[in-house]
């Protein structure tokens, strides 16, 4: 694969359109003198820190909101890499609570992943750093420390990750100011204008839903438009809420791309639902409006639990002007590889339920969230059926790491709906259905999670560790197993000293084996050669430098591995 430096393409206000160009801070005058215009958050700069820490924005104009954000930006930095980049960035956690980043829908390795038992202790610092060999896509990063999850996201803490790829050029889609990312949040208005998080039992059976709803971190937002086509990307970025994505007049839009990117082909719909963590990109074509007229995103009735369905507006467009995007609906996108329900090799049930209030509510498989327990063993590259049973009247969209999976079927009946074809990380089970997917993994092993994202179910519980079994690593954007194999060091932890073993399977292979600190710094370099194929055990003797966590990283012909080594004197 080829892999270049990490770029991130900063915008000017003004400039003539190029491909994924981002929109400046601010926007044109108010059409209607209604409302606040719909803010952007800065793009993260090339070397550029992630800083956790508590800062005063502006989210209601003429006040101030205390939230939880990275470099003081609500909602957080917007961070775009090429396909085929190299991604680091050095995260500084200055607040007083451990916090991670999860980079949600990405393929990462498992302690690049953000989980819980991972977390950044407060004063202490981490570099998260992997290749971005996926598909280009709507992607995004949020705190995944262990309970803390819903506090954080709630008061500010999550931003877009978006994924670009030149391949997607030759559709003809808008682009530069004409591609829009939308994060869709809900806030408690009784708090306003404060982000209190202070969910009851009640809020933690059903989900923290708020009745305000803030785009980008915009109340009673509106954006200025011209008559034509534009690609919004959708992302639900609250803690519980579903929405059901549709126009105030019910026009008809085409979903584009679902979690893990484009589909194979664009789908008119008038409505879509869109649950926590799922993302969604519509086109839709403001061509038929006249100049002066608004028309408004909004969440249309549905029924739920509580107030789960009410109608919102979101998101009112004015349009201002007769502008081209010089972009088309595309007739044909690259075609989807499905997986076939005769290729499986076993189905794995997981039950949904919900216990008492106040004494682990929300459980899979009658269990909840134990960090040093493994629930699931997941062998490499096996296709699999995944039954989720909602045996509950909630809302449960269920999120696996370290995988792209496929909907196969609703309560058996495989005739889904657009949303749900293409390739998925998040998948809406709706009260008392049984949704079937079909997951494959088979581009890193080790532990990952799977959880509902709704983020109070998953505090409460609502989450199990999965161990992918086999070694695997990424070339060329597919995964070779058969290059080497690299073990957990023994002992870990340990004092003093350390062996750290690999298996080369092929003859005459480069092999790099290096030790860094949790700031990414290079400690030593244990090995820098040519060796043969078969085992190979180095000695790391750790007696001259700190206690603490360390990384072994194993380079062989440009593949990378990584072990985590704990050093306690």
């Amino acid at each position: 694969m080829k892999r270049r430096d990490f770029i991130i393409k900063s915008a000017l206000a003004g400039a003539a359109l190029s491909a994924y160009q981002i929109l400046p801070f601010g926007g044109m005058k108010k059409v209607n003198g209604v409302g606040n215009t719909l803010r952007f958050p800065p793009e993260l700069q090339q070397g550029e820190s992630l800083i956790f820490n508590s800062s005063n924005v502006e989210v209601w104009p003429g006040t101030t909101t205390q939230v939880l954000s990275l470099n003081n930006s609500y909602p957080c930095p917007t961070i775009r890499v090429q396909k085929g980049d190299d991604f680091s960035v050095l995260f500084e956690n200055q607040y007083t609570e451990e916090a991670t980043i999860h980079w949600h829908g990405l393929l990462v390795p498992e302690l690049m992943d953000g989980q819980p038992k991972d977390a950044i202790l407060p004063g202490n610092s981490y570099t998260y750093s992997f290749p971005v060999f996926q598909r280009a896509g709507t992607y995004f990063y949020h705190s995944h420390a262990h309970h803390l999850t819903a506090k954080h996201v709630y008061k500010g803490y999550a931003g877009f990750f978006i994924v670009e790829d030149d391949n997607e050029l030759q559709y003809g889609l808008p682009t530069g100011e004409y591609d829009i990312p939308l994060l869709i949040q809900d806030r408690h208005s009784i708090y306003q204008p404060q982000f209190n998080y202070s969910p009851s039992n009640m809020d933690r059976m059903l989900g923290y839903l708020g009745d305000v709803p803030l785009v980008n971190g915009t109340p009673e937002a509106f954006f200025e438009v011209q008559r034509t086509l534009y690609r919004f990307r959708l992302l639900n970025g609250s803690n519980a809420r579903v929405y059901k994505i549709a126009f105030s007049d019910n026009s008809p839009f085409w979903v584009l791309a679902t979690d893990g990117g484009l589909k194979d082909e664009a789908v008119q719909m008038n409505s879509v639902y869109l649950s926590p963590g799922e993302r969604l990109d519509i086109l839709f074509n403001f061509n038929p409006y006249a100049i002066g007229n608004s028309i408004t995103l909004q969440s249309q009735n549905f029924s739920g639990v509580g107030t789960q369905g009410t109608q919102m507006d979101l998101l009112r467009f004015d349009i201002i002007g007769d502008l081209s995007s010089g972009g088309i609906v595309p007739q044909n996108l690259a075609p989807i590889n499905y997986y076939d329900i005769n290729d499986i090799t076993g189905t794995r049930t997981f039950t949904l339920s919900q216990g008492m209030m106040g004494n682990g509510m929300h459980r899979i498989n009658g269990l909840t969230y134990d960090m040093n327990r493994i629930d699931e063993n997941i062998p490499y590259d096996k296709l699999e059926e995944w039954k989720f049973i909602n045996t509950t009247n909630n809302f449960h969209p269920m999120h696996v790491h370290g995988v792209m999976f496929q909907v196969h079927s609703r309560n058996g009946n495989t005739n889904l709906s657009p949303n749900d074809r293409g390739w998925k990380d998040t998948v809406l089970v709706n009260p008392n259905e049984t949704v079937s997917v079909l997951a494959k993994f088979n581009d890193y092993s080790g532990i990952y999670l799977l959880h509902c994202h709704n983020l109070e179910h998953e505090d409460d519980g609502m989450m199990l560790n999965i161990k992918i079994d086999a070694p695997t690593n990424v070339e060329d954007e597919k995964a070779r197993p058969d290059t080497f194999e690299l073990n957990q060091n023994y002992p870990n932890p340990f004092n003093s000293s350390t062996k750290i073993s690999y298996r080369l399977n092929n003859p005459s292979q480069n092999v790099t084996l290096s030790i860094y600190d949790v700031n990414g710094n290079l400690v030593e370099k244990l090995f820098d050669g040519v060796q043969s194929a078969g085992a190979h055990t180095i000695n790391w003797n750790a007696s001259k430098y700190s206690s603490g966590t360390y990384f072994g990283r194993v380079i062989v012909d440009g593949l990378i591995k990584i072990i985590k080594l704990v050093y306690l004197k």
